[in-house]
């Protein structure tokens, strides 16, 4: 009797535990003990694979904690865009804001910007290359007298898988941004300024 305890412990312990997933907007059940049953439109059961929309979302999320200036959650939004780089990607871009003081200047002239997205696109010939291009309106007090401009911006990212796959410093998308160049569209002269 203690034997056959035993081994049906055993047995409980290694049986694949049993699962039934129900697609809750038409009730329909799409997989019963690992038996698939289908899909419909709003489920479809299948390995995680990382797309092209994945890519979009990071790099559209990251580049929005950079250019949409709110006084009131700017630390917090640059220390989300820190977590969404690689490591040394983001030592180094700390760095750079550090000893160009970008964050101080905008503290000290009370910048608002708003940012707002036009294009986000996967390069063709790199799939891990997404450009974005989208219009920076800022809002800002020199001297006492309120300024506004308005940029358009193209940024160039390079981005790399994350080991973790998805996680909470990737917002679930599996990517982390490994460097960023941007440039200003439309201004005479403009200058390209990167971050790696």
């Amino acid at each position: 009797m203690l034997l056959a305890s035993v081994a049906f412990n055993i047995w409980q312990y290694w049986r694949r535990p049993d699962r039934v997933v129900v697609d809750r907007s038409s009730g329909r059940a799409l997989q019963i003990n690992d038996r698939e049953y289908g899909e419909t439109e709003a489920v479809k059961l299948g390995p995680d694979r990382l797309t092209g929309a994945d890519k979009q979302y990071i790099a559209g999320e990251f580049v929005k904690a950079i250019y949409q200036v709110d006084p009131a959650t700017r630390p917090r939004d640059i220390e989300r865009a820190l977590r969404m780089m690689a490591p040394n990607s983001a030592l180094l871009f700390a760095r750079y804001l550090k000893q160009t003081g970008v964050l101080d200047k905008q503290r000290a002239e009370s910048w608002q910007a708003i940012w707002t997205p036009q294009d986000i696109s996967v390069d063709g010939a790199d799939p891990y290359t997404v450009r974005v291009i989208g219009k920076q309106e800022i809002t800002k007090v020199i001297a006492g007298a309120t300024q506004q401009e308005t940029r358009q911006l193209c940024l160039t990212l390079k981005l790399v898988a994350d080991p973790q796959r998805r996680a909470d410093r990737n917002l679930r998308s599996g990517f982390l941004i490994a460097s960023f160049d941007l440039k200003e569209l439309g201004a005479p002269g403009a200058d390209s300024a990167a971050a790696q």
